[in-house]
């Protein structure tokens, strides 16, 4: 008996290939996104027989990964299942392909800082003392950080440090993208004004990009960005024999004492059993405790699916009597820290520069009875200037996930320093803001945004101790020996910066690991042994 599934034999199409039901895998990776390719490729280049299961399906298709109204308006990429925000029902901006978030996201790679990784520091009584500290730190991080960044080819400029962050010591695998004519200009403003502005680090093939405007959001239809799928699974595939099946279900889980033995799930209408000595769950951090929920696996632990995190957007925006590149070419490209922590010692988080949404967005964004003509958007797009500061929200018990009858619940509210923190970084940048190329101006703190969910993480976190945490350090979970958690529910706090570097460098961690001798065996005994 065999299934068909798909693999890679290119970056744009898939071949069919059978899968023998009678194999045990070393690894079976459930999830495609940032950490779960990182562990997958690690485990399968270390000679482990690795298998990725993904719910959703690759989008291949140029026209649709370029078009507005397909990608951000019906969301064709995103997770289809019925997500609840109180008293609204809508998908998130989450990815629901092969490749997750990776394959739609901005690709900004920062590192964290060090106070990153000691949160209580900056928010003391603020936040649970069993969570001031990350049971990692920096040290431990830094050559996979190194390791992703090289993997990941990241392009950027290690000639300007970057305040308040760790900067990489050796030169980016990649030449950073030059800065587009007005960005110059707009970087030399902001020099003036007394700011270190900086070229973003970006997960992107320079010499491959198109520089398209249509990049966040978006799928790359050249593959130069440097997601999950391109630079974790396909080579795990094409270069050291793992195997994908996507498209699929999981329709139950036999777990004897604190081992998971197999998996049974559905493909194409057709059921299969699967085992495996180690599993390992990447479905983010929505859907990794809602996994956990649905299938009996929490273990009564209370944890699971709170202190669901993502970042606060404090959003600067400005008009140009100049043609900004916005809505034509590439133009995120620009970063600042200097109030990463401020003068008295509140932790604000970075700024970035961001693409202007596209006409019909924009349309199908403004408020009820208040219509932007067609013309006047594209206008509108074409001479803005955009920033996002990045507040750090604290993680929150009563901020939770549960799954409810097939639907995922979601229940979040910002603290009330989350608030504070936000109009500081408003006041702060603002008057450096106003000093760009500019007809008009302003900010505003989005706090209310649903489906704009950026940088979720939280809801499974690792500690060293099981009354706090849901993982080990090694993410393994506290109560389960072969189940190990890499997506961002992994993560106590939510950094200052975007999490995805440290996602993808926690999975190669967590992949060197399992790789060790004797740790993946495929009688399905997991040694317990934290070397």
């Amino acid at each position: 008996m065999s299934l068909t599934d798909f693999l890679f034999d290119s970056p744009t199409r898939f071949i069919l290939v059978s899968l023998a039901v009678d194999t045990v895998w070393d690894a079976v990776v459930i999830g495609t996104g940032a950490g779960g390719g990182a562990a997958g490729w690690m485990l399968a280049s270390s000679g482990k027989k690795v298998l990725f299961l993904e719910r959703g399906h690759r989008l291949t298709d140029p026209e649709v990964m370029q078009d507005e109204e397909a990608m951000l308006i019906d969301m064709k990429a995103a997770d289809q299942r019925p997500h609840s925000f109180g008293s609204v029902t809508a998908s998130p901006f989450t990815g629901g392909i092969v490749g997750g978030s990776t394959s739609l996201y901005g690709a900004c790679l920062l590192r964290p800082g060090s106070s990153d990784f000691h949160p209580g520091a900056y928010y003391g009584s603020l936040i649970d003392p069993a969570i001031h500290h990350w049971p990692v730190d920096y040290d431990e991080f830094e050559p996979w950080f190194t390791a992703a960044e090289d993997r990941l080819k990241v392009a950027g400029d290690t000639t300007v440090q970057v305040p308040f962050l760790h900067n990489r010591q050796a030169p980016y695998p990649g030449r950073p993208l030059p800065l587009h004519p007005f960005n110059e200009k707009l970087s030399d403003t902001l020099t003036r004004s007394g700011l270190t502005p900086f070229p973003l680090p970006l997960g992107i093939d320079s010499e491959t990009c198109k520089r398209c405007a249509s990049c966040p959001g978006y799928g790359c239809p050249i593959d130069a960005r440097a997601s999950s799928t391109r630079c974790f699974i396909s080579p795990a595939i094409t270069d050291h024999d793992a195997e994908i099946q996507t498209g699929v279900d999981i329709l139950g889980i036999e777990c004897v004492n604190r081992v998971i033995r197999s998996m049974r799930i559905r493909i194409q209408h057709e059921e299969i059993t699967i085992r495996s000595g180690v599993w390992i769950l990447s479905a983010g951090a929505l859907g990794s405790p809602v996994f956990m929920m649905e299938h009996g696996l929490t273990g009564s632990n209370p944890h699971i699916g709170r202190n669901y995190m993502y970042h606060l957007g404090v959003l600067f925006l400005a008009f140009s009597r100049e043609l900004t590149g916005s809505g034509t070419e590439f133009i995120k490209q620009l970063g600042i820290t200097d109030f990463y922590i401020d003068p008295d010692g509140h932790k604000l988080g970075y700024i970035q520069q961001l693409p202007i949404p596209g006409p019909r967005t924009l349309q199908a964004e403004m408020p009820a009875g208040m219509p932007m003509p067609k013309p006047l958007a594209a206008f509108f797009i074409r001479h803005a200037i955009s920033f996002a500061g990045v507040i750090e929200d604290l993680p929150q018990p009563s901020n939770r996930v549960v799954e409810h009858n097939g639907t995922i619940l979601i229940r979040h509210q910002y603290h009330t320093y989350d608030i504070f923190r936000a109009k500081r970084l408003r006041k702060l940048f603002g008057p450096h803001f106003r000093r760009t190329h500019r007809i008009a101006g302003g900010s505003i703190i989005a706090v209310n945004e649903k489906r704009h969910v950026a940088h979720q993480v939280g809801t499974c976190r690792f500690g060293n101790n099981e009354r706090h945490a849901v993982l080990d350090r090694y993410c393994r979970v506290h109560h389960l020996d072969n189940l190990f958690i890499v997506d961002g529910s992994f993560m106590p706090s939510a950094l200052g910066v975007g999490p995805a570097l440290t996602i993808m460098a926690n999975g190669l961690r967590v992949g060197d690991y399992l790789a060790g001798s004797n740790r993946v065996d495929r009688s399905h005994r997991m040694e317990r042994k934290d070397g």
